[in-house]
């Protein structure tokens, strides 16, 4: 009996850098059985989403997109540490990777002996978490379309962080990340009309070297304001 991937509370590594790719539940029900990027590789259909609502994520560029919303605290990586013990949610931290190990996908810094070093296998994530992290095209219609309530609603500084981890996220994978591209971005992932994003753009300070909105103080939604002697 085949599973159904929608009743799925579980995803794979690889699972998920399908999803993230190509929004395809059908596609994610495929890579059930793969454990590795490079078993990945191999399958086909594999295309990035296109559209207007967003850049597409390439294959290649899905593991630190995934990373990038981990350490964010976007989405929760769970894994066993060491291949020990039992699943649980592994803590953030800034200088880890996903790589290939004794064929699976592990968590790991960038040493090349594991027998030294921590890193987590058995990895999986909650299958609403990526749904609700990266939306499907039909799901980023219908939050554009309905406005959201005041109780819901991000605040400046959350929509401002965001456009700052898409632009870096844009400009590490090469591509274009001009404001508009920016503000569509949010408006995705928040649900946002356009002139409520520009409207929070507009009020934020200027970065003198790129024209961007400055990062904001840590534990408020005021930017850091640097004072010129």
């Amino acid at each position: 009996m085949t599973e159904d991937v929608s009743s799925s509370l579980w995803w794979s590594i690889p699972q998920v850098f399908v999803w993230i790719v190509t929004r395809s539940e059908s596609k994610v029900l495929r890579a059930g059985s793969l454990r590795t990027t490079a078993s990945l590789l191999r399958m086909t259909g594999i295309r990035s989403l296109s559209g207007p609502e967003e850049p597409s994520v390439t294959l290649a560029a899905a593991p630190d997109e995934l990373v990038r919303a981990w350490q964010a605290r976007r989405i929760a990586l769970y894994g066993r540490a060491r291949g020990k013990g039992p699943s649980r949610s592994i803590p953030g931290r800034g200088d880890l990777r996903l790589r290939d190990y004794r064929g699976e996908l592990c968590l790991c810094d960038r040493t090349l002996y594991f027998d030294t070093r921590q890193f987590w296998s058995s990895l999986s994530v909650r299958a609403d978490d990526c749904r609700r992290c990266w939306p499907a095209l039909a799901d980023r219609r219908t939050r554009t379309a309905r406005p959201l309530t005041a109780a819901c609603r991000p605040s400046d500084g959350e929509v401002l962080a965001l456009i700052e981890e898409k632009r870096k996220a844009f400009r590490a994978d090469r591509k274009r990340a001009g404001r508009d591209v920016l503000l569509r971005a949010a408006m995705n992932h928040f649900g946002l009309s356009r002139k409520v994003v520009l409207d929070i753009w507009n009020s934020a300070p200027r970065d003198r070297k790129g024209g961007r909105p400055k990062k904001a103080r840590p534990g408020t939604d005021r930017p850091i304001v640097k004072r010129v002697r």
